[in-house]
């Protein structure tokens, strides 16, 4: 039961960090209070209707068929919580850092020596918080960001990361949130990928909060574990597309970019 019970904390904070992102990255964020829901995901309460908004992120396909994900998200979440823990001893502030690793970190993600593996964690948990703490912003809403094109990111930055950046979030947000991604190759975002997320959400729309009078999708592009870069190019006909969808608004978010798309969409009446 604890172990349930911490895994939803941590998918709570991530869903807080998200609609927080999108609020801010989206100018025509409607104005009302913000509260955390089930099936939508958020409710938005304004002066005159009820909005739910529910998170999807699009799911990723690495080339790599032998991927463990499972392995990788949990020696990375125990690793980045090591390094909160460690700057949360000294600093009051609360902090959205996000470690970005290179694919070179596989190899020690699947160690078979475990007291070898838990060794490395706990150095690259070490290393990540002497960053994070010697490149805290002082003020709320300032963001900070340490990879190799500077001396001290040269010298700091373990070999296996790429880059750290650190947000001050204090005052704006309940709790802090840390995470480690990678930067890996992934399929493009595609008219096909984009579609596959409205099917199954289509398909749940109808067990949603009746109440509301108006539903909004949200699809994530970039998921807390793996990143890729945004590539407008590629991705000019899966945004340019007009898609069949139950929800009144559908946006991509391109979350490392603060990109905001609202894609073009027939209504499908809702049985």
């Amino acid at each position: 039961m604890v172990e349930i019970s911490h895994n939803q904390e941590k998918k709570e904070k991530k869903e807080w960090a998200i609609i927080n992102m999108f609020r801010s990255c989206y100018p025509y964020f409607p104005l009302g209070d913000l509260e955390k829901s089930e099936s939508p995901d958020f409710l938005v309460h304004t002066d005159d209707k009820l909005i739910g908004i529910e998170l999807t992120e699009l799911k990723y396909e690495r080339e790599d068929k032998l991927f463990n994900l499972r392995a990788h998200e949990d020696f990375l979440t125990y690793m980045m919580e090591d390094a909160q823990h460690i700057v949360e001893q000294q600093c009051e502030f609360k902090l959205m850092v996000e470690a970005l690793f290179t694919d070179d970190i596989s190899p020690t993600v699947l160690m078979v020596n475990e007291e070898a593996r838990l060794l490395v964690r706990q150095g690259l948990a070490e290393s990540i918080a002497k960053v994070v703490s010697d490149n805290i912003p002082d003020s709320t809403g300032m963001k900070y960001k340490v990879d190799r094109s500077s001396k001290y990111g040269y010298q700091n930055l373990p070999s296996k990361i790429q880059s750290i950046t650190i947000s001050n979030v204090t005052g704006r947000w309940h709790d802090s949130l840390w995470y480690a991604a990678i930067a890996t190759k992934v399929k493009p975002l595609s008219i096909s990928s984009v579609s596959q997320r409205l099917v199954a959400k289509n398909f749940k729309l109808q067990k949603y909060n009746p109440a509301c009078d108006e539903q909004w999708l949200v699809i994530i592009q970039n998921s807390f574990l793996m990143s890729s870069s945004y590539n407008s190019v590629s991705a000019k006909d899966a945004l340019e597309h007009i898609y069949r969808s139950k929800f009144d608004k559908v946006f991509v978010f391109e979350r490392s970019e603060g990109m905001v798309t609202r894609l073009q969409t027939e209504k499908i009446i809702k049985n």
